[in-house]
């Protein structure tokens, strides 16, 4: 296989560059706005318990207490070299985007200093630039839930330093890492302009795995700035308003309910906003949290004092509605715009209504209604229509200092000069592009969540959307809305594939993002340029010598050709004309023996291209030709499961591994010689029944080695072969809470085989916490290591590949962007826990924190001494450092027990999170994880 010459870098530059100038045309071909219910329905079919059909209640929580006792590579290293231990871990490199950024609800500019702007992704963990995002540092975490939905700040003289976030997430809102209703975390607060964060305990609970806690899931926290006697804060959440007089500390339910028991069947969707004189307005919908009937407390309310709520709902109002957002005009606190998601009324299922407060308590004759919703913007086309996808992207903000200026948002954004009373002054200034197809505004993009204008000038503007951050320096351009990227370094991207050539030692990766399309840089420089190669979602892509091969969404495929020497030759869309039922997130392979053999699953059917070089490549939009050549199908499973994974060896050649969305596994032999190869059904006797084989890994090195991944939860998720599949070992190992799988155990996604040139063998898994490695297979006593503690964290990992050349480990994140090792070192395995000496248990309760308001956060730590010694007993964070000794003392033998109470060594309130505990005698240590959750 030729490979790139020395000038590839500049080459390859050079052709990304060509490819913009017909990018365009690319993403016109695609013609598919985004579609968050395919992709809802996708991910709950992988993910699904086999037996209910569902996805786990509450899984995310549970997933994250599990996998903190599993074994981390600091705590292990930290036994085997004591105080020397920091600096022994290899750490994983960050590979951006540094240029690109995630799904973005959590948004808000400093009004002290507007330098400071804060971001919360939805999978990503809250963000802070203190440069007026120039720059961004993570402030949140690696180790605790990422689902930031709402952020705001106390705008008061004197408390500008304070500010609240609140986390929690519901599918038809925000599509969360496998769009189920992921139950958040409680409201967390900062004391110290954003740069850390502590959970509320009044907001938490100790027991995740029900719902127990209204505040599981957050709408909207908001401070209010005309309060001077209190700390005012007010969140809306499910089931109701909940207010805080005293900064968070304790809560009362004030509007719709504070009850779990009846937030079960009360108002779903909730909203609130206070305007700078502190009239409040609130939204709870019809829709209830259980789907059925309708809430008994539900429209739209005001307040003046946070605790008394006159109903002010218009009697012509749409008698079904979910979703409300609102916004107050902050230069006339009178006037309050609200965008409601209408099923069956409305303008795109969408009413729009400005309220003018007159009198009284504003209900009735006291205020005036306006329906607006004849006026949601209708540009027609392909995807100039307003639409708010089930209210999955919606927002409504009004300039501060004009009330008829209003923005709307859903899949674009909008903006209205009048208040939308007419259609003649109506503009569409960002999300899709002003062409009317399905590629992207310039330097913005699809689905609106949040605005925030900027104090000294709010023409001035940042936008939050499924694409990060943008700005514009005039939102009122008459003509086209400019808008500049904020998203250096803010990663908070959400991939779902990576790929580097696999043969060749280059730093070139690339990657397809939910809804970010696929983009690829050629540096190892974590700041560099990621260049956008195609739009849509970005799915499963393959990197070779002569070729990028990159796709979207249902089996969208194109190959970018290049001569040996690196130059851009041309493109093609090489998707075969008659392929159907490809899945959402479309899996293919590249033959690693020859780069223009590839093997495509279409729903039941294997399509194989023994040349893809033969597909004629060019600059145009006709695909008829390129979309016929070579093209077979040459096998069938005849079910109707969809081949959901494949893999091909490369020693010996032309054996094809494929598996199916209902678990059955096949085995072609000698693929590549005859268009009818003999199939071999080769699916394990101990594989769970319709599970989802979502990954086959094969050693590069022997064919008859694999590794099979089921992605569902509650089933063994790991089996191995030797033997080319006569013969299956489950390996999950304690991976797995139980040995049949079921329990907390976390959803794995993918598995890669790295040998070594040394003879020894690694494997890697993705999973929905994070990484994990291990030296050897030892059927379900394999023991795996966390990795990346403190990068990756516990980010979702999508995929994971390696490179043998140079042993180079590529991790793509869900929330996080991209992550890459050259893995050298040895991965080493725990030691026993007891030596003869002294024994450490593990701490109790764990997690610990609050459990109900008012009371401490210990943990105990139980030691016991055979023998007397210096002993000294230390709490570190996932970076090494020491937050807190406990004990530096001679003791005799016996039994200790030491508490601890997240406080570190300074006194700070430590944030939630995994840290080690490190008992040392004499020479010899123990240590441990524990789990913080306030």
């Amino acid at each position: 296989m030729p490979g790139r010459s020395t000038a590839s870098k500049k080459d390859l530059q050079a052709a990304v560059m060509a490819m913009k100038k017909i990018r365009k045309k690319l993403k016109s071909s695609i013609r598919t706005p985004e579609d968050p219910q395919a992709r809802y329905e996708f991910q709950v079919k992988r993910l699904r318990d086999p037996k209910t059909g569902r996805i786990p209640d509450n899984i995310r929580q549970k997933e994250l207490i599990f996998s903190a006792s599993i074994p981390t590579a600091q705590v292990i290293n930290l036994n085997k070299y004591g105080r020397n231990a920091r600096g022994m871990v290899q750490d994983w490199d960050s590979r951006g985007p540094y240029n690109l950024g995630g799904r973005t609800r959590a948004l808000a500019i400093d009004v002290a200093n507007e330098n400071i702007i804060l971001a919360g992704g939805v999978s990503g963990g809250m963000w802070r630039s203190a440069n007026n995002g120039s720059t961004w540092t993570k402030t949140t975490d690696p180790a605790i839930i990422q689902s930031v939905t709402t952020v705001d700040q106390d705008r008061r003289a004197g408390k500008t330093n304070i500010w609240y976030y609140g986390t929690g997430e519901l599918e038809g809102n925000s599509a969360s890492v496998t769009g189920a209703p992921y139950r958040g975390n409680g409201i967390y607060k900062s004391t110290n302009n954003g740069l850390t964060w502590t959970a509320l305990p009044a907001t938490v609970t100790s027991d995740v795995s029900t719902f127990n806690n209204i505040f599981q899931w957050v709408w909207r926290v908001r401070t209010n700035p005309a309060n001077t006697t209190h700390d005012e804060v007010l969140a809306a959440t499910i089931g109701g308003i909940q207010r805080s007089v005293n900064g968070g500390n304790t809560w009362a339910n004030v509007l719709g309910t504070g009850n779990v028991a009846q937030a079960n069947n009360q108002t779903r969707y909730t909203d609130i906003e206070i305007a700078p004189n502190g009239v409040m307005y609130a939204t709870l919908s019809q829709a209830t949290n259980t789907g059925t009937g309708s809430a008994s407390r539900r429209g739209i309310y005001r307040s003046t004092d946070g605790v008394n709520w006159a109903d002010i709902t218009p009697d012509n109002w749409p008698q079904v509605y979910r979703r409300v957002v609102l916004d107050i005009a902050p230069s006339n606190p009178n006037v309050v715009y609200f965008l409601a998601d209408t099923p069956g009324s409305g303008r795109f299922d969408t009413n729009l209504w400005k309220y003018t407060y007159v009198s009284g308590n504003g209900s009735g004759a006291g205020g005036v209604w306006e329906n607006r919703s004849a006026n949601v913007p209708a540009f027609g086309g392909l995807v100039g229509n307003y639409d708010h996808q089930d209210s999955y992207n919606m927002m409504v903000e009004v300039r501060p200092d004009n009330p008829n200026i209003v923005f709307i948002g859903g899949t674009n954004l909008y903006r209205s000069t009048d208040g939308f009373a007419t259609r003649n002054n109506i503009k569409w200034v960002g999300g899709y592009t002003l062409q009317n197809t399905a590629a992207m505004y310039p330097a913005h993009h699809p689905d609106q969540h949040a605005l925030a204008f900027y104090p000294s000038n709010p023409a001035r503007v940042v936008s939050a959307h499924d694409g990060g951050l943008s700005r514009t320096q005039n939102s009122m351009a008459t003509d086209t809305v400019r808008w500049e990227s904020l998203n250096r370094g803010y990663l908070t991207t959400q991939f779902t594939s990576v790929a580097m050539d696999l043969d060749n030692r280059d730093e070139f990766v690339m990657g397809g993002m939910q809804d970010n399309g696929t983009f690829a840089a050629d540096e190892a420089d974590p700041k560099s340029e990621w260049y956008s190669l195609l739009t849509g979602d970005g799915a499963y892509g393959a990197a070779v010598a002569n070729s990028l091969i990159v796709s979207a969404q249902n089996g969208f495929i194109y190959r970018y050709a290049f001569t040996n020497t690196g130059q851009f030759q041309g493109y093609a869309r090489i998707d075969p004309r008659g392929g159907t039922g490809y899945i959402f997130v479309n899996p293919y392979v590249i033959d690693p023996n020859n780069q223009y053999v590839m093997y495509l699953p279409a729903g039941d059917s294997l399509w194989r291209n023994n040349n893809i070089e033969a597909i004629p490549v060019g600059t145009g939009d006709n695909f008829e030709e390129q979309q016929t050549t070579n093209w077979k199908i040459i096998s069938n499973t005849n079910t109707d499961e969809d081949i959901s994974a494949i893999a091909v060896s490369k020693t010996p050649a032309n054996i094809v591994y494929f598996g199916t969305s209902g678990g059955k596994l096949y085995k072609l032999t000698n693929a590549l010689a005859s268009d009818n190869p003999p199939r071999t059904e080769i699916t394990g006797t101990n594989f769970p029944a319709d599970g989802y084989i979502n990954c086959i890994a094969v050693d590069p090195t022997n064919a008859n080695h694999a590794v099979v991944v089921f992605s569902n939860y509650n089933v063994m998720s790991l089996f191995a072969t030797t033997d080319g599949g006569t013969s299956w070992t489950a390996v999950g190992g304690n991976l797995e809470q139980n040995t049949d799988g079921t329990g907390n155990g976390p959803s794995v996604r993918w598995a890669t085989i790295l040998p070594s040139i040394r003879g020894d063998t690694k494997y890697f898994v993705g999973t929905s916490t994070g990484l994990y490695a291990s030296p050897a297979l030892s059927d379900n006593n394999t023991i795996w290591v966390k990795e990346g503690g403190a990068t990756i964290g516990n980010a979702p990992v999508e995929m994971v590949i390696s490179r043998a050349t140079d042993n180079t480990v590529l991790v793509g994140t869900h929330g996080n962007g991209v992550y890459s090792l050259k893995y050298t070192a040895a991965i080493t395995l725990p030691d026993p826990e007891e030596n003869g000496n002294f024994t450490v248990k593990q701490n109790k309760p764990n997690p610990f924190g609050r459990d109900r308001p008012g009371s401490s956060t210990i943990t105990t730590i139980l030691y016991t001494l055979i023998k007397s010694g210096q002993v000294s007993v230390k709490v570190y964070d996932l970076a090494g450092r020491v937050v807190a000794n406990l004990v530096d003392a001679n003791q005799p033998a016996g039994d200790y027990r030491v508490t601890w109470n997240g406080i570190s060594q300074r006194g700070d309130y430590l944030a939630n999170g995994i840290y080690i505990y490190s008992v040392q005698v004499d020479k010899e240590q123990i240590s441990k994880q524990m789990l913080l959750l306030r």
